[in-house]
């Protein structure tokens, strides 16, 4: 039975990356047996195919498409994440002619939460970090971000254990071997012909300075309160309109916010020591590439009172002013 490898990501575990490069090196794959479909693809992933499977609606066309195929296929959209368990069982009655087998990629639970908090910010959100850092590590065990075994646990249960395979991302990154990690996962070997990130460095979704996001952040709240914009509207803006932001005072501001920052050391947190313990005894033969985490980074974060500041409320409200002249 041919394999049918479904990437569910989750964020910010380089998926933009490895789409990316799948996508380069279609042809290569296609030569090596693994399929990376154009059909259903938007930008580098399968959102649609997530779109599909999550309304139950994949039509005789497409089920054909994926199960009259003799080769493996790679299918990948880190909002597979989001599903429940009822979609995956679904799909795994559709494709009844492939052995579907899941790629998770596990990233340490403090690392990843900065991460996710900025792209937070990107997509509209308005919670300071401190806020959202306390809303998951106030209850790890509810949280399917901190905890991945919540989501393997599901994904063993609908597939078969023998069916999920995860990458450590921590020791991919350490070792600046996340695409050799990935090719190795769906069962292929490296090619010395692959096309690879460092050429494309367009394809990382790369992260933003922390002053920028929390303009982003303050301004997410005013046009969502002044005006119910929600969304990366305001995020867009600010990268498109950025020479005259600056003009505006963005520098300046910064300058404010950077008064503000402090550091802060994750990577020992209990939710970490928890996570590992949990993935090493319970899916040690899941794990591909694992390596015991010894890293603690520093993350810079601010206090949210920068906005409090007389000259950081005048640029904000000069930025407010002029942005709110694009709506429309």
């Amino acid at each position: 039975m041919n394999k049918f490898f479904l990437h569910v990501g989750p964020h910010k575990t380089g998926t933009t990356s490895i789409q990316k490069f799948f996508v380069d090196n279609r042809a290569i794959c296609f030569q090596s047996n693994l399929i990376y479909p154009q059909r259903m693809q938007s930008i580098f992933g399968h959102h649609p195919f997530r779109d599909l499977v999550d309304k139950e609606a994949l039509s005789e066309d497409d089920i054909s498409f994926f199960n009259n195929e003799s080769r493996d296929f790679l299918l990948s959209s880190e909002d597979l994440i989001s599903l429940g368990r009822d979609k995956f069982q679904y799909l795994r009655h559709t494709l009844d002619s492939k052995q579907v087998v899941v790629v998770f990629a596990w990233r340490r639970a403090s690392f990843k939460l900065y991460s996710i908090w900025q792209e937070t910010i990107k997509h509209g959100g308005t919670q300071t970090f401190f806020s959202y850092y306390h809303d998951h590590l106030a209850r790890p065990g509810q949280s399917q971000m901190l905890s991945a075994d919540l989501k393997l646990n599901m994904f063993c249960h609908v597939f078969g254990k023998q069916n999920v395979r995860v990458i450590d991302y921590d020791a991919s990154a350490a070792n600046n071997s996340l695409m050799q990690d990935f090719v190795s996962a769906v069962d292929l070997k490296w090619d010395a012909n692959f096309v690879t990130p460092e050429k494309n460095p367009d394809a990382v979704n790369r992260s933003m300075s922390l002053a920028d996001i929390e303009i982003i952040r303050a301004l997410n709240q005013i046009f969502k309160t002044r005006y119910n914009i929600q969304g990366s509207w305001v995020r867009n803006k600010y990268h498109e309109l950025s020479d005259k932001l600056c003009e505006l005072g963005v520098p300046a501001l910064k300058q404010i916010i950077g008064h503000y920052e402090s550091e802060l050391k994750v990577g020992n947190y209990l939710i970490d020591n928890r996570g590992e313990k949990i993935m090493t005894e319970k899916y040690s033969d899941n794990l591909l590439n694992y390596e015991p985490n010894t890293q603690i980074k520093v993350l810079k974060v601010a206090q949210p009172d920068w906005i409090f500041e007389p000259e950081a409320q005048k640029i904000v409200n000069d930025l407010t002013e002029y942005l709110q002249g694009q709506i429309g």
